[in-house]
């Protein structure tokens, strides 16, 4: 089993927008938490060959307007004036917004790419809050898609278990990530057998959480965690929808952060509760955490 450290490096990945402040917030507070060096990256669109503004202002003899680049370095810059002695970079690329987060993040070596999920007509149509699931599923490494303010670190995280290798990543993830927090492994579950005819429906749902309970308790076991972890560690069982429940949930709980895993389906990374779970990143009123899964341990 490797070793999970906190990321020296962490990627914001901005579309500056008012939502994306919120990404922002977070990011800063995770970098003086865990003492990284935090770049802030926005990525708009290539220039036209000439703009419709340019053709006029040629016409008219004015000077050219300000370019996308120059725009959006302007107000990157701004956005992150005022943050101190922390470590923070600013950089502006033009391209495909997905293809180029991930090339800087692997240039940069980071741990963890945190983003928003809003859009900002003024600078680009292609911008982060329609690239975010394709983010979840092609990063390397975790991401965050921040919705709420950060007002202090996470002290609250559900972590989303189907009980599979790479479930167990992910929990192991949260628990290094963030040491301070109360975690709870939660798992929805389904009956074990159909509520036929002559079948208390009750017993059914009674037995599919006994069957639950015995599976969380092995898959605790498994994942090996330091005792204090295993402890501390709270179980979640409910019969449901998982994006329903995390829904429900994050309307209660809106500080919690929710951890998702992934894993590999076929040479691309699909969620691992797979639709339920595409669901909950969808509908989530909490800040989720996607990381990528790893090969069986």
């Amino acid at each position: 089993m490797s070793t999970i450290t906190t990321p020296a490096h962490i990627l914001l990945a901005t579309d500056l927008s008012s939502r994306s402040d919120r990404a922002l917030d977070r990011a800063v507070l995770l970098a003086r938490d865990w003492q990284a060096q935090l770049l802030a990256l926005t990525v708009v669109e290539p220039e036209p060959v000439e703009s419709r503004l340019a053709v006029l202002a040629r016409a008219s003899g004015e000077a050219a307007g300000t370019s996308r680049r120059a725009l959006a370095e302007r107000r990157l810059r701004a956005d992150l004036a005022g943050e101190g002695a922390l470590p923070l970079v600013p950089r502006v690329e033009q391209g495909a917004v997905t293809d180029t987060v991930l090339t800087v993040a692997a240039a940069e070596g980071s741990g963890l790419i945190v983003t928003g999920v809003a859009r900002n007509e003024a600078l680009s149509r292609v911008v982060l809050g329609s690239t975010v699931d394709a983010l979840a599923r092609r990063s390397p490494v975790p991401l965050l898609v921040v919705r709420n303010r950060a007002r202090e670190s996470y002290r609250q995280v559900v972590v989303a278990s189907d009980f599979s290798p790479a479930s167990r990543h992910s929990l192991r993830t949260a628990a290094a990530l963030f040491p301070g927090a109360t975690l709870t492994l939660f798992h929805a579950f389904d009956n074990p057998y159909p509520a036929i005819g002559g079948v208390d429906p009750a017993q059914v749902r009674a037995d599919g959480l006994a069957r639950a309970e015995r599976e969380a308790e092995a898959f605790i076991r498994s994942c090996e965690l330091p005792a204090e972890v295993a402890q501390s560690l709270r179980t979640w069982l409910e019969h449901g929808d998982v994006g329903l429940l995390l829904h429900h949930h994050g309307q209660a709980n809106p500080a919690d952060l929710v951890v998702l895993g992934t894993r590999q389906r076929g040479g691309v990374l699909g969620l691992l509760l797979g639709s339920a779970a595409q669901r909950a990143l969808e509908i989530a009123e909490n800040d989720v955490l996607v990381v990528p899964g790893t090969a069986p341990d």
